[in-house]
């Protein structure tokens, strides 16, 4: 069966690595020269910790990782408003871990042995027959493939070819994420919350720290805001543990902002092209799911792939098999958002006092199994 993957991302890799473990051999191609996995941070929970497990990773994962045995949700003066342990969610899931982005991305790429990866080389056509994918590139060449997988993100090119009326939405914050020295007591996942505004901050090894800000914005004022926005002037009524982060951010240090979209989808998939991870159902980062929706899709397609008689069963039984766990965690995601927006007195005593059974409710269907 020869198989095409769209996107040097996670996604992507992770595809390729789990159809190498079904003993599949795909092409994969990126459209950059190389893929760039930028300076910033991943929070993965217990079901990302598992599927790294079922890739084979885990260990390696988890050395390059900080493990995150506890949450703690403070207010904006950094009074405790609720404190979780995560193994009492995920404890026979598997572990929560937090690392770089780029660490994650270079151990995937690196477990791949038998996949054809091309960088540099776009698509710019796929036409489908009843049992093919005609694929052109951006080379020159073209090729058919019996399934094509669309593992490029939020802007899918993919999705733009054959699914062009599904455009990425805006959820109405924009955010600010960057690495730095871990110069504070931070040795777990923190957050504060605010008037519809957060800091989050997750060690991500022995020495660093990443730093997570955002705040509601009104879709016409987004091209006014930049990187280069003074964190320390929006966060003035902060005060606490977080703070220092951003007050004393190192000259030179990179931080990226960006609107914060989701993608939702009727269907993923036409003819013998699916949609996988972000291009499929990016969310907001409220669960911080996309990078283990994206683990679990990898899994589950492969799976599908390796079990089903035809490549039309394959994707329709990808879909059945994932459609519950990604439209609960979209609906999770939401109800997050709109929680957060709540009048901070009623948000805060509400956290107080059911902020872990909310956690547990949230994430337990996430820690069944796939």
């Amino acid at each position: 069966m020869r198989i095409l993957i769209v996107g040097g991302g996670i996604a992507g890799f992770s595809m390729a690595r789990a159809l190498e473990l079904k003993g599949y051999q795909a092409d994969l191609v990126e459209r950059r020269p190389d893929e760039a996995s930028g300076d910033s941070g991943l929070f993965l929970p217990g079901n990302a910790g598992r599927a790294l497990k079922q890739l084979g990773l885990l260990d390696r994962v988890q050395s390059a990782a900080a493990v995150i045995r506890t949450q703690s949700i403070l207010d904006k003066n950094g009074r405790q408003l609720s404190v979780t342990q995560t193994q009492d969610v995920w404890g026979s899931c598997g572990p929560c871990l937090s690392l770089p982005r780029a660490g994650l991305h270079g151990i995937l790429r690196q477990s791949l042995s038998r996949t054809q990866l091309r960088f540099g080389l776009a698509v710019e056509t796929i036409k489908l027959s009843a049992t093919t994918c005609q694929v052109s590139f951006s080379d020159g060449s073209s090729s058919t493939y019996d399934i094509v997988i669309g593992a490029d993100g939020i802007g899918s090119s993919v999705r733009g070819m054959l699914f062009p009326a599904i455009n990425p939405t805006y959820v109405g914050n924009v955010s600010w994420r960057f690495i730095t020295r871990n110069t504070t007591a931070i040795d777990s996942w923190t957050a504060m919350l605010g008037h519809r505004k957060a800091l989050l901050a997750i060690p991500v090894n022995a020495n660093d720290i990443y730093v997570y800000a955002d705040t509601a914005l009104a879709f016409q004022d987004i091209q006014s805001t930049t990187a280069q926005a003074s964190l320390p002037a929006l966060f003035k009524d902060f005060s606490g543990p977080i703070l220092p982060l951003i007050t004393q951010i190192p000259e030179g240090t990179l931080v990226h902002f960006s609107k914060i979209e989701q993608v939702v989808m009727d269907d993923w998939v036409k003819g013998r092209v699916v949609l996988i991870g972000d291009a499929a159902h990016a969310a907001s980062p409220s669960m911080a799911q996309n990078a283990g929706m994206a683990l679990e899709d990898a899994l589950v397609l492969a799976e599908s792939i390796a079990a089903a008689g035809s490549p039309d069963d394959a994707l329709a039984t990808y879909t059945a098999k994932r459609r519950h766990r990604v439209e609960w965690t979209q609906k999770q995601c939401a109800a997050r958002d709109k929680m957060r927006a709540w009048p901070t007195p009623m948000r805060n005593a509400v956290l107080k006092v059911l902020g872990n059974r909310l956690y547990a409710r949230s994430y337990s269907p996430l820690a069944a199994p796939l």
